[in-house]
């Protein structure tokens, strides 16, 4: 009879996948920022697609991202690190007097308030105003969810992290 035993010392196989896992993370966390910043970029490009004439009643066609007035509402779009997470979106700084319009240009709804702005070489008031969306943050989304462009940055990170937990 033969007599056969194994002994695996996997402390280096361990060491390395708990090593892979921190970098994974790490590398999880710039895809999360990088990801932000292309929605960012996307963002913005949609919003100086179309131009606003001044003094005009003239906005970008329905459902289109709003038309650039001023280009404040394209500036405001940040994108920025949350911990682990990446936020991207407009700032309170897209606003007017009549306040903050990011999320109201993008989803559409009810603005009620003293409104008063210059139009057509008139002055205007209202007291509530419906708006229709004019979205510009989910199509830059699922433009860069569709492209391919997201998951390539996946991807790429984690392969970043995969080289350096292997070197």
């Amino acid at each position: 009879m033969v007599t056969v035993s194994l002994v695996v010392d996997d402390a280096d196989w361990g060491g390395a996948l708990d090593n892979w896992l921190v970098l994974a993370h790490l590398e999880g966390v710039n895809a999360n920022l990088e990801g932000a910043k292309l929605i960012q970029r996307k963002t913005r490009s949609l919003l100086s697609r179309y131009h606003h004439r001044p003094l005009s009643s003239t906005p970008s066609p329905i459902g289109e991202p709003p038309a650039m007035i001023s280009g404040r509402l394209a500036a405001s779009v940040m994108a920025e690190q949350d911990g682990d997470d990446a936020v991207v979106g407009p700032t309170e700084w897209a606003s007017s007097t009549n306040g903050p319009y990011g999320r109201f240009l993008e989803l559409g709804g009810v603005h009620k308030g003293d409104m008063w702005w210059w139009e057509d070489g008139y002055w205007h008031n209202a007291q509530e105003l419906e708006k229709l969306p004019r979205p510009f943050l989910k199509p830059a989304t699922d433009d860069a969810i569709k492209s391919g462009e997201l998951t390539e940055i996946y991807w790429r990170r984690w392969l970043i992290a995969q080289q350096m937990a292997t070197s």
